[in-house]
C-alpha cells in the first residue's frame, strides 16, 4: 500500500479548491486533510495537523497567500508550501523568493504540472512554472544581485543545464534534450547549486540572467 502525502487547500474561492481537492483525491498519492477559505483558521489548523503541503491561493481576505507563509515558516512548520495564484509578476516574484516558497504556479496551469510540482516539492526541490521563471527573469534588474561571475566555477555540462533551468525545463524534459539520465540531471542541479550558494531554481535563474546566459 502506496504512503499517502497530506494536502490542506486554501483558497477564498470554494470552487476552485473543491476542484483541485476533487482532482488530487483521484490520485493514490496525496490526501486532502483540509480546505480552507479563511487563512487565519488554516493557520491554527496546519499548526495542528501539519501536513506535508499547502496548496495556498494569494488572494484572501484578512491574510494573504504570502502572510500566511511567512507565518508557517515563523512558526518553524516543515510544510512544503505551494503558491497558486493568477498573479505572475516581478513584484509577486521577488516576494515568494524571499520568503523560500517551495513552488509558484498560475491558476491555469494544467493537472499534469500540479502533479510535477508536489512530486518535486516532496523530494525537497522547488518548482515554479515557465510563466513564473519568465517574471522572474524580465523583473531580474529589480532583483537582489547574488553571486556576480560564479559561473565561471562550472563546467561546459552544468553551464548548459544551469541554462536549460533558467529557459524553464524541468528536469525530465533537460534529461531528454541532453540525451542523460534524470539522475544524472539531479547530480548537476545539486552541484550547480552548491556553486552558486543558491537553494532553489529563482536563485539559479536570477544569476543565468546576471551573467548574460539567456539570449
Amino acid at each position: 500500500m502506496s504512503i499517502k502525502h497530506s494536502v490542506i487547500i486554501v483558497d477564498d474561492h470554494q470552487l476552485v479548491a473543491q476542484g483541485i481537492s476533487r482532482f488530487l483525491e483521484n490520485n493514490p498519492t496525496f490526501d486532502v486533510v483540509g480546505i480552507y477559505n479563511d487563512s487565519r483558521e488554516a493557520l491554527e489548523r496546519i499548526k495542528i495537523l501539519k501536513p506535508e503541503i499547502l496548496l495556498t491561493d494569494l488572494d484572501m481576505p484578512g491574510m494573504n497567500g504570502l502572510e500566511l507563509a511567512t507565518e508557517i515558516r515563523k512558526a518553524g512548520l516543515r510544510t512544503k508550501i505551494v503558491l497558486i495564484t493568477m498573479h505572475l509578476n516581478q513584484s509577486v516574484a521577488k516576494k515568494v523568493m524571499d520568503i523560500k516558497l517551495d513552488g509558484y504556479l498560475p491558476k491555469n496551469v494544467d493537472e499534469s504540472e500540479v502533479l510535477t510540482c508536489l512530486e518535486t516539492v516532496l523530494k525537497g526541490q522547488n518548482h515554479y512554472s515557465s510563466k513564473v521563471l519568465e517574471a522572474l527573469v524580465k523583473g531580474s534588474s529589480e532583483l537582489e544581485v547574488t553571486g556576480l561571475k560564479k559561473t565561471q566555477q562550472l563546467t561546459e555540462r552544468e553551464l548548459e543545464i544551469l541554462t536549460l533551468v533558467a529557459e524553464g525545463l524541468s528536469t525530465n524534459k533537460i534529461s531528454e534534450e541532453l540525451f542523460i539520465a534524470v539522475r544524472t540531471v539531479e547530480t548537476h542541479r545539486k552541484s550547480i547549486m552548491e556553486k552558486l550558494e543558491v537553494s532553489n531554481v529563482a536563485g539559479m535563474v536570477r544569476i543565468a540572467v546576471q551573467e548574460g546566459l539567456l539570449g
